[in-house]
């Protein structure tokens, strides 16, 4: 499928920034005849089409700091993988084949994985200032535009954003039962390798800290990026939610080891792992002897247990999550890892980064929608203290 051209298309064959391009689309006066002349002629020269969400692209990503404005040295966050629309719906209980019941809420929201994981990590704002980008495909359909739109108000980077023509938003249906258990079905999404590796080239040449972040459904492309040497970010981490079968084998997890330097597990890729069905303890211990050789440092979310630091010549770190009653635990995941890069990139403390990701974790299953809930830095913090007070009882 063609991808549909984009304003950072129009700035390359323009030499121009894409501020300059979203100038000449807005009329605005401040551009040099010169500039406009090329602009113009690159846009008619690529069929370039441009949309409402596009045309007031800086001015959008802007608002949606809500006034903060990042320092020149932040810590860069890109994240790789889904944004789909999920139409999140809270029943009593799983309907039965062929049957009609009526849903208490049914709430539409922007989502998929590293959607996610870039969510939260920018909504800590200026206590742990995170400059993110996403690179993931959309179609040119309405809901592309809306969830466009969505991604600008979150105040994420979307340049290396693809519209597809022709092609439309990924879509997810969730269905959340009373306790917070869900079941999910989503669409597949296919994503252009050769755009992304030139978009890490250029994210990567800029130097200073930067993490990549990868979904598990898109393990593959630790090969195809060849990141190694020059090309290597500072900081590479993945998710094992979405990886395929043949890469849950110990062998497998080895060079995800190698090559990573933080692997977020849940516990039943950690069972999946080790071959058996353990506890809590036993599945921390089994997973510390793995990596006392050198590599990743792991972490395992244990739901409402908390979750375990477990790094190479370290003794594991369990942190507490809040005792919060679940309504839909969807996404936990993508939040505790966004938030856990936020202020590990700012502060270089994994321990205080679990710590953090653990309470905003909690937090978010408060709501149905992954979204649904604002992680803030302030938010944590009144969570934080409130598991110091329980902690002195």
């Amino acid at each position: 499928m063609k991808s549909r051209a984009t304003i950072k298309d129009v700035a390359r064959l323009a030499r121009v920034s894409v501020g300059t391009v979203s100038r000449v689309v807005n009329n605005n006066p401040a551009v040099t005849e010169q500039n406009r002349i090329a602009v113009t002629d690159a846009i008619q020269r690529l069929g370039y089409r441009p949309s409402s969400v596009a045309r007031s692209l800086v001015g959008q990503t802007e608002q949606a700091r809500r006034g903060i404005t990042l320092p020149p040295d932040a810590p860069r966050l890109t994240t790789i993988g889904y944004v789909s629309i999920d139409h999140s719906i809270l029943a009593d209980e799983m309907p039965a084949a062929g049957s009609r019941v009526s849903a208490q809420l049914i709430h539409r929201s922007v989502g998929g994985p590293a959607t996610n994981v870039a969510i939260a990590a920018s909504r800590l704002g200026a206590d742990f200032p995170v400059a993110v980008s996403l690179i993931s495909s959309l179609g040119d359909d309405p809901e592309s535009d809306w969830a466009l739109a969505q991604l600008l108000e979150y105040g994420l980077d979307v340049e290396a954003v693809e519209r597809l023509v022709g092609g439309r938003l990924s879509r997810s249906v969730i269905i959340v039962e009373k306790g917070g258990r869900r079941t999910i079905l989503n669409e597949p999404l296919s994503m252009p390798v050769p755009r992304i590796r030139d978009y890490m080239t250029e994210a990567v040449a800029r130097g200073g800290r930067h993490c990549l972040h990868l979904e598990g459904f898109r393990v593959g492309l630790l090969d195809e990026l060849s990141l190694t040497g020059s090309m290597r970010p500072e900081l590479v981490t993945i998710d094992t939610t979405g990886l395929p079968p043949h890469w849950q084998t110990p062998a497998a997890f080895d060079e995800l080891r190698r090559v990573c330097d933080f692997i977020f597990m849940s516990r039943p890729a950690a069972r999946q792992l080790i071959g058996e069905h353990a506890e809590d303890a036993e599945l921390v211990h089994a997973l510390a002897k793995r990596v006392d050789g050198g590599g990743a440092s792991l972490l395992l979310t244990m739901g409402a247990v908390g979750s375990a630091l477990i790094r190479p010549g370290h003794e594991p770190v369990i942190v507490p999550a809040l005792a919060l009653e679940p309504v839909d635990v969807t996404g936990a995941g993508d939040i505790f890892v966004g938030v856990f890069l936020a202020v590990y990139l700012n502060s270089r403390d994994a321990e205080l980064a679990a710590r953090w990701a653990a309470v905003g974790a909690s937090y978010s299953i408060g709501a149905v929608g992954v979204n649904a809930v604002e992680i803030t830095a302030e938010l944590v913090r009144q969570g934080l203290s409130s598991l110091a007070e329980t902690a002195e009882r």
